[in-house]
């Protein structure tokens, strides 16, 4: 997981938490929470390039970015899982 944010105070004002896996001797960017285009939302990345975006249910970006560490840590074995099959197709 690769993490970068920029905060004033204590507050975020934005970020990126990225999970990127090898993959057959290849490192690939899997999934992306980000704060770009204006709010925080998730990119599922697939290996033919093309991209999900989907917005996180949540109020502020210090929130947004607790969220996106918590969900990658509790579910990076199952986007491990789903973007190996995709390679398979």
């Amino acid at each position: 997981m690769r993490i970068r944010f920029s905060r004033q105070r204590s507050r975020i004002v934005s970020f990126v938490v990225q999970l990127e896996c090898l993959v057959e001797q290849k490192w690939y960017p899997i999934l992306r929470y980000d704060t770009a285009h204006g709010f925080a939302h998730c990119d599922i990345l697939r290996p033919d390039g093309t991209q999900e975006k989907r917005p996180i249910p949540v109020d502020d970006f210090n929130e947004a970015l607790t969220y996106a560490q918590q969900d990658i840590k509790a579910n990076f074995r199952r986007y491990y899982a789903r973007f190996q099959e995709w390679i398979n197709e």
